[in-house]
């Protein structure tokens, strides 16, 4: 399993921030308060990336490894991003 760390910088109501979040496999399994849409909805990769893309925010990975999956860990069925 890849486990990510990524950083989104970006402006919200005018206020700049910084905010991280944790991929496994893809798939947002925890993300700072001001993300945690993100890690409640399962969002995939994909939507994270077409999110930040249209708020002109921008991504960074920050730290990236492999590891074993847990043996509690199934990936879930990502749901549909708010547009």
């Amino acid at each position: 399993m890849i486990e990510m760390l990524a950083q989104i910088d970006g402006t919200s109501k005018g206020r700049p921030f910084v905010a991280g979040i944790v991929l496994w496999d893809d798939i947002v399994i925890e993300a700072a308060p001001i993300l945690k849409f993100m890690a409640k909805g399962k969002w995939t990769r994909q939507q994270v990336r077409s999110f930040v893309g249209q708020k002109r925010w921008k991504i960074s990975v920050v730290h990236q490894l492999e590891r074993e999956r847990p043996a509690w860990w199934r990936k879930p069925v990502p749901t549909k991003s708010p547009t």
